[in-house]
């Protein structure tokens, strides 16, 4: 057996023994690891230039990068508005129907007539965008 089918029996060993949890833990680690290190390269920001914009060491952003950091919310916050990125998902965003009739009135001509049929409104933090479908009736 190769040396290279012996490092992939073991590391198959390895991931079989780490629970869902704690593997989505890790992965999660180094993906937000991997956003830092690609802002910085993006805006051309060296580790010890963005230690000193945020008043960090920079043996705590090399702790960053390397994967291995559980952060805190307010952490993620700092680097997400330091490098202008998105860290974190916490846009709510919920969809609501409103039914028609409660905005149109029930008497008159409405003979070839386009009204809205349903409403939905999706609201995020503080956004409302408003989208109707039409339909001609009578």
């Amino acid at each position: 057996m190769s040396k290279m089918q012996v490092k992939k029996n073991v590391l198959s060993q390895l991931l079989s023994t780490i629970d869902e949890v704690a593997l989505k833990k890790t992965s999660n680690r180094m993906m937000i690891a991997a956003k830092i290190g690609n802002a910085l390269k993006d805006k051309g920001i060296s580790q010890k230039e963005f230690a000193k914009k945020l008043k960090k060491s920079e043996s705590e952003v090399s702790s960053w990068l390397s994967g291995d950091r559980n952060f805190t919310i307010d952490t993620l916050t700092e680097i997400s508005l330091a490098l202008d990125v998105s860290l974190l998902d916490t846009e709510v965003q919920s969809v609501y129907s409103f039914p028609t009739r409660v905005f149109l009135p029930e008497t008159g001509n409405v003979s070839n007539t386009k009204i809205s049929v349903s409403s939905q409104w999706t609201c995020s933090l503080g956004y409302i965008d408003c989208r109707n479908k039409t339909q001609k009736v009578g």
